[in-house]
């Protein structure tokens, strides 16, 4: 039953309390102590000299005695008699009290329990932003003078909302585990009588959709510093069975003002993660789970690429929309490749050709990050090849044909040109067909068809595909 109003939040009242005990007998993971100090705990009225142990959201009070951490309420406090400084620890009106040096112990413990007194710490000031059940603040600490961002929950709202309830909490264990440069970074969690308050990293910089909706597309380069880290970032989400499943230009904010090198992704409500546990005993759940886990990494490769599409160009597809046709290998927008100026290099305009032409074989972030577009040094060095291509380009085919203005001319000037299968090893962006891709054949495979276009120099090269039986019509041209 939903109380009206609280008159003092404890461990029984809070929004928190699932019904289980502060102690218990085990720890699911190994326990490895990352301190170990003596404290003064409090035993039926008396202090007790005990060594306990912390790592990452567990205590360890005794051989077979715990304390998980997650969603305990946690109060600072002063013994009434000793004056020492302590902490109280409280989950379903049962606690714990410590006292001792706390200050290490305490910046662990706050990432995982639920504090009482955002008011004493913290002052609210303008209005960030606003979601359907959430308001962005930009807060500063009374004490410290550093600023962050507050993501404030309306209790009422998750009491009486099961869905609402489930998300919020979901998103909650997601970014607790989260240590990424190029992903928010969450602090501390504080619970009201009304409101819960979740305390974030503070973006001074713009939005990517702020950045680009004049329609003036980014240089590649800065294209490049941008997609590295986010990529990267996305890696480290998928090596935890974590996909966004909402990247987009709105959800990705700079961390300082035209500091296009230091993106961050943020907003994981509808984030999704899969605990390689949950189904041992079905076999048939875990293979539908995988099934789940490479549409989803698709699809954040995808929304990643899209992105970078609209940077790239400065057009603005609308983004649910395209995203549901590249998923369907069915997006044009990579038409508007052909009217970059100047034109992409060879190994961007290879990268996006990968991504968005994967078909039945998905590419990992990990993958795409060895791809020689993220080499600076090799961008720099390697020029800018003008080669548009045409039409589609079969596995039985065994040769094309390089037509120019001077063999449109001169028909004895025309050669033909032994191409090499289609395969792992086959790089459609080589100098020569000859030539051995530098990429590492687990991820690499080009497509076999596609519309792709290139913008040429001057004299533009044409790529016309033949079939092979065709040769001897060479010299009759």
């Amino acid at each position: 039953m939903i109380k009206q109003q609280l008159l003092q939040v404890g461990s029984v009242d809070s929004y928190f309390n699932n019904h289980t005990s502060l102690f218990q007998k085990f720890c699911p993971d190994p326990f490895v102590a990352q301190y170990s100090s003596e404290f003064q705990i409090s035993n039926q009225n008396r202090l007790v000299i005990k060594q306990l142990s912390i790592s990452q959201n567990f205590i360890k009070i005794g051989e077979d005695r715990y304390i998980n951490l997650t969603n305990v309420c946690m109060q600072k406090i002063v013994h009434p008699k000793t004056g020492l400084f302590g902490v109280k620890l409280s989950k379903n009106g049962v606690s714990f009290e410590m006292f001792g040096q706390l200050d290490e112990w305490i910046n662990m413990m706050k990432k995982y329990t639920i504090q009482l007194d955002f008011g004493q710490k913290y002052q609210l000031y303008n209005k960030l932003g606003e979601g359907y059940s959430t308001i962005v603040y930009k807060a500063k600490n009374q004490v410290s003078k550093q600023e962050f961002a507050v993501k404030v929950f309306d209790k009422k709202r998750l009491l009486t909302n099961n869905y609402e309830s489930k998300k919020f909490l979901k998103e909650l264990k997601i970014i607790r585990q989260l240590e990424h440069s190029n992903l928010l970074c969450f602090y501390e969690v504080f619970e009201s009588n009304n409101h819960i308050y979740l305390l974030e990293e503070y973006l001074k910089g713009e939005k990517l959709s702020q950045l680009t909706q004049n329609s003036q597309h980014l240089k590649e380069e800065q294209v490049q510093s941008v997609m590295k880290p986010l990529f990267q970032a996305v890696q480290y989400l998928h090596d935890l069975n974590i996909y966004h499943k909402q990247i987009c230009t709105s959800n990705i904010i700079l961390k300082q003002k035209h500091d296009l090198s230091n993106p961050c992704l943020i907003d994981f409500n509808q984030a999704e993660q899969f605990s390689n546990s949950d189904h041992d005993d079905y076999q048939y759940l875990q293979v539908n789970q995988e099934k789940q886990k490479q549409y989803h990494i698709k699809f954040d490769v995808l929304s990643l690429g899209i992105i970078m599409h609209n940077l790239l160009t400065g057009n603005y597809w609308q983004f649910e929309q395209a995203l549901n046709d590249a998923m369907m290998n069915k997006f044009q927008g990579a038409l508007d490749f052909q009217f970059i100026d100047p034109p992409l290099s060879d190994q961007c305009f290879d990268f996006l050709t990968i991504i968005f032409n994967q078909g039945q074989k998905i590419r990992t972030c990990k993958q795409l990050l060895q791809h020689p577009f993220f080499d600076q040094e090799n961008q720099k060095s390697i020029k800018n090849i003008s080669i548009q291509f045409l039409g589609t380009l079969n596995q039985s085919q065994t040769i094309f044909r390089i037509s120019t203005k001077q063999s449109q001319m001169s028909p004895k000037v025309s050669r033909d040109v032994k191409v090499i299968p289609i395969r792992k090893q086959f790089n459609i962006m080589s100098k020569s067909p000859q030539e051995k891709p530098n990429l590492n054949s687990d991820y690499f495979e080009p497509p076999k068809t596609h519309l792709m276009f290139r913008r040429g120099s001057r004299q533009k090269r044409t790529l016309n595909f033949d079939n092979h039986n065709d040769k001897s019509n060479d010299s009759a041209d």
